[in-house]
């Protein structure tokens, strides 16, 4: 749920958080926002609040008034200074360098009103200048037993309590539909948005085929459900379908959750804790985003995502523990194919531990990738590089 509302209430139009429109069919936005479920609030780039509705001041103060004296997301939710994964980081400051959504981190507030409340972020706009911050109180149903394992990092996989789940279906519509709630993890798909992405021109009946659809891989996902129980993997709320927020467990939630950590844990100048969490990260990162969707437009984009927060935390981790083996830099080398400066670093550790035909493999296969598509040779030789790597230590 969390963050999927803000389509009605912030996405369409920036200015409905400054005034309520004169046109009534328009009037409602404002009340839906304020009267929405969780707590919200936008900040700019600088953590400082600009909006915020009143269920955030009931969940965060314990009172509907705004407190003037709490204007930044650090001091309502104590980031920089509580303890857990918020520990001397920013939440809008790790939504922007994300560049996606931070996944929910469960936060503990203390003092007067003490409470403990699910946290989640996410860029609100392209530029960068504003993140919008959701927030909701913690509930038992957060130790639930996930029903599924979802790996969607490299070709989708699936598992239940009683082993992997496989068959055709996954290759057929059913199958797609399950991705693409993945890709939409956190962010209900009303079905003509589901339509749009199965079918480049969807037909007047594709509603009715997406209810199909559905039936379908709930049948897949949960053979034992009666015909009239209330599934435990996909959620319909007001025609709009999603994977249950709490019945299923996501490679890609954890991969995005310890690069979060991994980031708040450097900003806090813990570089053993930050390195740990990157290492789990990139152990996680088995592969791109649903590789086995490679051409469809709605992954392409989260795919690119995944794939940057992947190479960032390479080369965080090529950079805090030393790369004398080349480990990190061989799989960032595998994500940035066409980066000079990658390939430069790849070539010389190769180099200096004497594995003299791996790094002349690597020189040429570079070359011939960045001749055929830049038309020119990399900017360093590779007569450079031996000459360097045989260069006295001082």
């Amino acid at each position: 749920m969390s963050l999927a509302a803000l389509d009605l209430a912030v996405h369409r139009d920036r200015t409905r958080f400054e005034s309520t429109a004169a046109d009534t069919s328009h009037a409602f936005a404002p009340d839906a926002f304020d009267r929405f479920p969780n707590g919200i609030m936008v900040c700019d780039r600088h953590g400082r609040v600009v909006t915020a509705n009143t269920r955030l001041w009931e969940l965060v103060t314990g009172t509907r008034e705004p407190d003037c004296r709490l204007q930044s997301c650090c001091q309502l939710l104590g980031c920089r200074t509580s303890g857990g994964p918020l520990a001397n980081a920013c939440l809008t400051t790790l939504a922007l360098e994300t560049g996606g959504r931070v996944p929910e981190v469960r936060i503990e507030l203390a003092g007067s009103h003490a409470a403990t409340l699910l946290v989640s972020a996410a860029p609100l706009y392209e530029d960068g200048s504003h993140v919008v911050v959701d927030v909701r109180p913690a509930q038992a149903s957060q130790s639930v037993v996930p029903r599924l394992r979802i790996f969607a990092l490299g070709p989708l996989r699936i598992e239940t309590a009683n082993g992997h789940l496989a068959g055709d279906w996954l290759e057929q519509r059913p199958g797609q539909l399950l991705r693409f709630l993945v890709s939409r993890r956190g962010q209900p798909a009303p079905t003509d948005v589901i339509a749009e992405a199965l079918w480049s021109a969807p037909s007047p009946a594709a509603r009715g085929t997406i209810r199909y659809l559905v039936h379908a891989l709930r049948d897949q996902l949960e053979p034992e459900r009666g015909k009239k129980g209330e599934s435990a993997t996909i959620v319909c709320r007001r025609g709009c379908y999603a994977l249950h927020p709490d019945h299923n467990w996501l490679d890609v939630d954890e991969y995005e959750r310890e690069v979060t950590l991994g980031i708040a844990a450097l900003h806090a100048g813990d570089h053993s804790r930050g390195s740990q969490h990157l290492e789990r990260a990139v152990n996680l990162y088995g592969g791109d985003f649903l590789a086995d969707e490679p051409f469809a437009d709605w992954a392409m984009i989260e795919r690119e995502r995944l794939r940057g927060l992947a190479s960032d935390a390479l080369r965080k981790l090529s950079g805090l523990r030393g790369d004398s083996n080349g480990t990190y830099l061989e799989r960032l080398a595998e994500l940035e194919p066409l980066d000079d400066d990658v390939q430069r670093e790849l070539i010389s550790t190769w180099l200096r531990l004497g594995r003299k035909s791996r790094a002349a493999r690597q020189y040429q296969s570079f070359r011939l990738r960045s001749l055929r598509e830049f038309g020119r040779p990399p900017d360093f030789e590779l007569t450079h590089l031996v000459a360097a790597a045989h260069e006295p230590v001082r």
